[in-house]
């Protein structure tokens, strides 16, 4: 039965995901001021998130998950960084960001051993 799971640092990878994009949709769907495209863009991102987590679990699609991961943190998370936000708002992204980055080199080195 072992066998058949997925490794501990992918099911590590998959859970922190589906846990964070899962909030983050309760807060989009929370947010009155978010314009039609505003909320849409941020649904599709959780959206996006959630498949590949789950299609990582089941499949091959481990590198792209990890790589869409890594991607988007750097992109984002770096323009919250240098972007005109409170300092309790960047600190927050950097934790969510570092920890997912972190995920993410966990996955990675496990599947190269």
């Amino acid at each position: 039965m072992r066998d058949r799971l997925p490794p501990l640092p992918l099911l590590t990878m998959v859970g922190w995901t589906l846990l964070l994009w899962m909030s983050r949709l309760r807060n989009v769907f929370g947010n009155d001021e978010l314009s039609a495209w505003g909320m849409s863009w941020r649904v599709g991102v959780v959206v996006v998130f959630a498949a590949l987590a789950l299609l990582a679990a089941t499949s091959r699609l481990v590198g792209l998950f990890v790589g869409w991961t890594m991607g988007y943190w750097v992109v984002r998370g770096g323009g919250i960084l240098i972007g005109d936000y409170r300092a309790g708002f960047k600190a927050t992204h950097t934790v969510l960001m570092v920890m997912s980055i972190g995920l993410a080199m966990w996955v990675c080195r496990s599947r190269n051993r």
